[in-house]
């Protein structure tokens, strides 16, 4: 019997202005979403591209634990500007989990996805609680663990080990990420 291919998305996590240069910014950010953006150009759609956006409303309960960020309608919730252009579908959210309270699985499903690449910021938050929400809606994940960033770099391995261990992603870098995608 023939094994029917499996078919995946790129969900890139949080490559919004705030995390990239802003707020919560860094040098690895930026060096992150600069690779993203040269990936996505030298794949030319030959993988459906997916954008989560933290954005959050005047008062969001999560700015006691972060202070405000990614305010709705600010330049901080927009995605960095080397990424805007690319063929994709886009997710705005407001919690961790870009499944929690969005159509993410909705709109997955209704386009017969069962596997996500995962990359973005902060890989020990955002990225690792995605990761959690895909694993519990059934789809298979794999990180690319090179295109992910957290906020402090010393949460990046344990991240990546958690996802690995927990959630049965698969980790591979982006060299590994080409490989399996041209």
């Amino acid at each position: 019997m023939e094994k029917k291919a499996v078919k995946s998305a790129w969900l890139i996590v949080d490559l919004v202005n705030d995390f990239v240069t802003g707020k919560f910014g860094s040098k690895k950010g930026i060096q992150v979403a600069d690779r993203t953006a040269k990936i996505l150009k030298d794949l030319d759609g030959k993988i459906p591209v997916i954008f989560t956006l933290d954005t959050h409303v005047p008062g969001d309960p999560e700015f006691s634990v972060w202070g405000e960020h990614c305010l709705i309608g600010t330049d901080g919730s927009r995605l960095y500007p080397k990424l805007e252009g690319v063929k994709s579908y886009r997710i705005t959210k407001r919690h961790y989990d870009a499944f929690l309270g969005t159509d993410l699985d909705l709109y997955l499903r209704m386009n017969s996805f069962q596997h996500l690449y995962i990359s973005g910021i902060s890989t020990d938050i955002c990225v690792l609680h995605t990761a959690a929400g895909a694993f519990f809606h059934y789809y298979g994940i794999t990180v690319i663990s090179d295109l992910c960033t957290s906020i402090d770099p010393n949460d990046h391995d344990s991240a990546i080990k958690f996802m690995q261990r927990y959630y049965g992603a698969n980790i591979i870098d982006e060299s590994g990420f080409r490989r399996e995608v041209i």
